[in-house]
């Protein structure tokens, strides 16, 4: 009995750390808004090698931008089902399988996100009537949805805080793209930038009350930390030279920055530029270690950190 007991430590710690190993993110090839199709990859941070996971399903569309929860569903961003909808299936060994619609609506769907406790799904909707975006909250059967926000600005790229009482959100209802704090009961609402730089691509700890976010406020692309509050800012990548003109969220790429945590807490993964073209880095939450982790002509994107 204890030899089994054991042989079966080392394996739970063994698919620990395999939980922590993996990358998925999006890579079309040359440069981004260029027409190729987004396929979804895997790096592996222990061998260092990228392979496919799935091959984009609609030619110059493809599929990007992966949230998954604790019992491995994925939902991620495809033009699959007749415009930009929310798809979800079960993550396996061979790939994706039992792929489908995640919810009914009729407006564009993007950038879910899974509550850490698995029972709801934050996601933002453009509606072509009111050309605006606005945030949604759905049960993990994409049913008994809510809308979560209701502004004259774009809300967008919503992720929950590690007590799921909270959505942190990017948004330019302000003039310029800030990240904000909504309770999910009540109307509770914080400004946590309040910079005149563009603010985006948010992700919270799921070990610590801090939020990663991307930020051109020193006229490069670098990431930050704060806590839920916005204090203690800092700065990880002070040497990264990584700049974008912004135009507009749309046409600027912005849409394909995002971070992601490990699910230790202990390092970031981000994709910013690298000379012409996307490529993903990781640092470590004291700011040490920057490892750019590809490094090809190809456009890497919307990396998200399995093992939650």
């Amino acid at each position: 009995m204890r030899t089994f007991n054991l042989v079966l430590f080392f394996l739970v710690i063994r698919l620990g750390a395999l939980s922590q190993s993996q990358i998925i993110f999006s890579r079309s090839m040359g440069g981004l808004n260029t027409g190729e199709t987004p396929d979804l990859m895997i790096y592996d941070l222990q061998t260092k090698e990228t392979s496919l996971l799935h091959k984009g399903s609609i030619k110059k569309r493809g599929e990007y931008s992966v949230t998954i929860s604790r019992d491995n569903k994925l939902i991620v961003n495809t033009y699959k089902f007749g415009g930009w909808k929310l798809g979800i299936a079960e993550l396996t060994d061979s790939g994706l399988i039992n792929f489908r619609k995640f919810t009914d609506r009729r407006n564009y769907e993007f950038n879910a996100s899974w509550s850490y406790g698995g029972a709801q799904v934050a996601y933002e909707e453009y509606n072509w009537g009111s050309n605006d975006t606005e945030i949604f909250i759905a049960d993990a059967n994409g049913k008994s949805i809510t809308q979560f926000t209701n502004s004259r600005g774009d809300d967008q790229m919503p992720v929950w805080t590690n007590d799921d009482t909270r959505i942190v959100f990017a948004s330019d209802r302000s003039g310029n793209y800030e990240l904000f704090l909504k309770s999910v009961e009540g109307n509770e609402i914080k400004n946590l930038t309040n910079h005149p730089s563009i603010d985006f691509a948010p992700s919270s700890s799921r070990i610590s009350s801090k939020i990663a976010f991307l930020s051109n406020r020193t006229g490069s692309i670098h990431l930050y930390v704060m806590d839920y509050y916005g204090n203690n800012l800092v700065d990880l990548t002070p040497e990264l030279k990584s700049t974008v003109r912004f135009k507009d969220f749309q046409s600027s790429g912005f849409w394909s920055y995002q971070t992601s945590w490990s699910p230790d807490g202990r390092q970031i993964v981000f994709n910013t530029m690298a000379g012409t073209d996307l490529e993903l880095f990781i640092v470590n939450i004291d700011g040490t270690g920057l490892e750019q982790i590809t490094n090809n002509a190809d456009s890497d994107f919307c990396p998200y950190w399995t093992g939650r």
